[in-house]
């Protein structure tokens, strides 16, 4: 899978690549190329798999052969590590609650997810690794708590002063 900037000024790179960078060099996000289809046989019998079972097969597509696949379980089994409950909203409609995490914050299982897979592909590395986040909000805890003991990683969060609200500072 090859990941193009939204803003169509720097080449094309594969997943491990748009994971170090972060952003791409003309200041875009990086994009997949394609959305990848789920099997039809995974959504037919949902139930039979375990929530890391279907995170794996969702994002196999997405990572390719950057990461081996026995890796890639491990990331996935790590990020999910906690209660992801499908609640029923109408007879038609659920919502996958994702702030269940450890912070309390969708953003825990990106943050998780993203966070093992740049610290497998900075694990060679003899420098490390700096990711910077500016943010007013929940962003800070679930990077810092996704980010906590990855070897390799150092993380900055920059709040702004006076700006963040009492609830998300707790």
């Amino acid at each position: 899978m090859k990941y193009f900037s939204t803003n169509h000024q720097s080449p094309e790179v594969d997943f491990k690549q748009a994971t170090i960078n972060g952003q791409a060099p003309d200041k875009g996000l990086y994009f997949p190329e394609r959305i990848p289809a789920v099997s039809k046989a995974l959504i037919e019998n949902i139930t039979q798999y375990s929530n890391e079972e279907i995170g794996f097969e969702v994002m196999k597509p997405y990572v390719g052969d950057t990461i081996p696949e026995d890796e890639l379980r491990k990331i996935v089994s790590e990020t999910i590590n906690f209660a992801i409950p499908l609640v029923k909203v109408t007879e038609h409609i659920f919502s996958l609650e994702l702030y269940h995490g450890p912070t309390l914050a969708f953003k825990d299982v990106g943050a998780r997810f993203m966070s093992r897979c740049l610290g497998y592909f900075v694990k060679d590395q003899s420098q490390k690794v700096t990711v910077l986040v500016a943010t007013s909000g929940d962003t800070g805890g679930a990077v810092a708590n996704g980010f906590y003991d990855v070897d390799g990683i150092e993380v900055v969060i920059l709040y702004p002063s006076g700006k963040v609200s009492a609830v998300q500072e707790k």
